[in-house]
């Protein structure tokens, strides 16, 4: 038979933390290599308790089971049969057979309860007691306990019960007393990671599905398990053995049998069984140890109702034992008598059909981990620092219960000092000296560098001093005369604004003017208008003049015709005359000065035009000088701002300068300071000034 062993428990690289808790709580601490970044497992030193997959708080270590080939095997159609564990009752809020419906579902020909399984072992165990009458039985329900008494402790693979599992008795009597399921394969339905292994062992059980799978499966798909018909078990049902998965189970069903048998028995669970075992064979061959006639053990503290593969881990145990109490009080009640069940044990029972053989896997640990003598010890206990008693602390810290532990791992290249605490701490303290003694001459090459450092930098700090003194005078000056320059601006925007103001009034002037002109010069035009009618009637008078005096003429012929008749008519023809040529020559002088005062007038319009005229070109000069002066008065304005703005930078760039003066200044006397700390630096050497440096 191999004496490798399937891996059954996984480690996920990635969430390993590399805290050794895995270590800590296995039972066969050198099947664990932590001497990398992570804890390797090796699978043929691993007793697949699964200790390390509760004790992981990072999820770095998982269960492997066959549930993913289970399920490709159901949807090829693969004709298969089930076993279901006693533990199923703790789990699925008692539910196990509405899960033997569900598993139905799923294509499972039919579900098998392993507790007739266990009736049938501790008939087993029994004939064998009757046949052999060995001094001691040691129960081997757990794969993870048969592991670790094949590898560790061989000397007690003779007090092993030679009688196969509940499990694999329930898969030999199908494939004994049910030849319908003959070619069927066979899955258990399982509380336990290391059951695999068993089968491997046997030869018998194709897949080991634990209940956690399953339950994964049914809460990531949403199942509800209560609408799932209660499907009895196929198979004989079994009495108290369905206490089997509880701790002290198989000794309350022996008890049937032999009611004496708690006296005789040695129950035994967690991690204390491993102990137990650990010193059992020495204390048996000193004649120490009591001899019990039966050691009921299982490697989990609550038995197989809080194994690896159950969800259980943490939880209540009453409330988790109560429901198999209570379905071991309806299988009492059932059976009522023990003889009807002997008879049901017996129809499936033979001889030799459920015998199981062990290996003694010893050497594969031999092979892989050298004991060291006490020579190699003390070298690796000098390099851990361990120079006295007083430093074997067996801490735990790494993992391992003593130094000695340790060191045979390390030893074996499976850890390494750096996991051990006290060598940590004394590496610290040496590396902490070390640092002392290499801060102090930091510290003076430092202090040696920095001075000479800043000795050279107190030139570039004068002139920094000097520069910043003459760039302070320069800023005052420029100030002054930017001031200056503003004042001179302002006064400019007050000269524009009053020029601006008077050329509005003379543009206003100028355009009355003008206006005025305009005005004269249609009148002057409507006089010479009227002086030519003027005229036009002076030539009408003089017409009439001399047609009066013609008439006078006439009439003074025709007084003269008439003799003294016409005497009086002609005094009257003569004055009329008189008038008439005094009208004329009066009416040549109007006409002589109505013609000059025309001539005048057409002088004086011709006069008033050009006037009118040169009034528009000085209004259009005199506006293009009020433009003018609005730009610049808008650009005296923006000069003005502009000073403003000036005066504002000026006022910072001020106190810039005034700030850089001071900061050089400061600079400066820091800097003597400094030196001079520094001067003082290598002096602080004392231990405690060391210390605070370092922290």
């Amino acid at each position: 038979m191999a004496l490798q062993q399937r891996p059954v428990i996984k480690v996920l690289e990635e969430k390993c933390v590399n805290c050794h808790r895995c270590i800590s709580v296995c039972p066969a601490k050198m099947c664990n290599d932590g001497s990398g970044s992570y804890v390797k497992i090796n699978s043929d030193l691993c007793l697949g308790c699964g200790a390390c997959i509760s004790a992981c708080t990072h999820g770095a270590r998982i269960g492997i089971d066959d549930w993913d080939t289970f399920q490709e095997a159901l949807l090829r159609g693969e004709k298969i049969v089930a076993i279901m564990a006693p533990a199923a009752a703790s789990g699925f809020e008692g539910r196990y057979q509405q899960l033997a419906g569900f598993l139905q579902s799923l294509g499972v020909e039919a579900i098998f309860d392993v507790s007739f399984g266990a009736e049938l072992t501790v008939y087993s165990y029994l004939q064998y007691k009757k046949t052999q009458d060995p001094e001691c039985i040691i129960a081997q329900p757990c794969p993870a306990i048969v592991s670790y008494i094949e590898t560790y402790r061989p000397e007690l693979i003779p007090l092993l019960a030679p009688a196969d599992s509940p499990m694999v008795h329930t898969f030999k009597m199908i494939r004994e007393f049910y030849p319908a399921y003959r070619n069927y394969k066979l899955a258990a339905i399982s509380p336990c990671y290391a059951k695999r292994r068993e089968f491997d062992a046997v030869g018998l059980g194709d897949y080991n599905i634990t209940f956690r799978s399953l339950q994964a499966y049914i809460e990531s798909h949403g199942i509800d398990l209560s609408r799932y018909p209660a499907v009895e078990f196929k198979g004989p049902p079994a009495e108290r053995a369905v206490l089997f998965s509880s701790p002290g189970g198989l000794m309350r069903t022996v008890a049937r049998h032999v009611p004496d048998i708690a006296s005789k028995t040695r129950k035994i669970e967690g991690p204390e069984v491993y102990h137990y075992f650990a010193h059992l064979g020495e204390s048996i061959q000193s004649g120490e140890a009591p001899i019990f006639e039966l050691v009921d053990c299982l490697s989990c503290e609550m038995g197989c109702n809080g194994g690896p593969g159950t969800l259980n881990q943490g939880k209540n145990l009453d409330k988790i034992e109560k429901k198999i109490e209570d379905r071991s009080r309806g299988a009492i009640q059932r059976y009522r008598s023990s003889r009807k069940l002997l008879k049901t044990i017996k129809q499936f029972w033979k001889p030799d059909l459920y015998v199981r053989k062990y290996v003694d896997r010893s050497s594969m640990f031999k092979k892989m981990i050298r004991e060291p003598d006490s020579n190699f010890i003390n070298e690796i206990n000098r390099k851990t620092y361990k120079e006295s008693e007083r430093d074997i602390l067996d801490c735990s810290s790494c993992g391992y219960k003593s130094c000695e532990q340790m060191a045979v791992a390390i030893f074996n290249g499976l850890n390494k000092p750096e996991n051990c605490r006290h060598y940590m701490e004394r590496e610290i303290h040496r590396l902490h000296n070390s640092y002392k003694e290499n801060l102090v001459q930091m510290l003076e090459d430092f202090s040696n560098r920095s001075i000479q450092t800043l000795s050279k930098s107190e030139e570039p700090i004068d002139k920094l001093n000097e520069v910043s003194g003459a760039l302070k005078d320069f800023m005052d000056e420029s100030s002054r005369t930017i001031i200056e320059m503003v004042e001179d601006i302002n006064k400019i925007h007050e000269i524009v604004s009053t020029t601006i103001h008077t050329s509005q009034v003379l543009l206003t002037s100028s355009e009355e003017n003008r206006s005025n002109i305009s005005n004269i010069s249609d009148l002057m035009e409507n006089i010479a208008h009227r002086s030519v009618t003027i005229l036009d009637a002076s030539s009408i008078i003089e017409e009439i003049a001399n047609q009066t005096n013609l008439l006078a003429i006439n009439a003074a012929i025709e007084a003269a015709h008439a003799g003294s008749l016409g005497k009086g008519f002609t005094v009257v023809a003569t004055e009329i005359k008189k008038l008439a040529e005094h009208v004329a020559v009066q009416a040549t002088s109007i006409s002589r000065y109505l013609k000059e005062i025309k001539q005048l007038i057409d002088m004086t319009r011709a006069q008033s035009e050009k006037t009118h005229e040169s009034f528009i070109a000085v209004f259009s000069q005199i506006q293009n000088l009020v433009q003018h002066q609005q730009q610049v008065q808008a650009i005296v304005f923006e000069q003005h701002a502009g000073g403003k703005q000036i005066l504002e930078r000026l006022e910072k760039i001020n106190h810039y300068t005034e700030t850089i003066a001071t900061v050089a200044s400061h600079v400066d006397e820091l800097s003597s300071k400094l030196i001079e700390e520094i001067r003082q630096l290598p002096k602080a050497r004392t231990e405690q000034e060391l210390t605070l440096v370092h922290k």
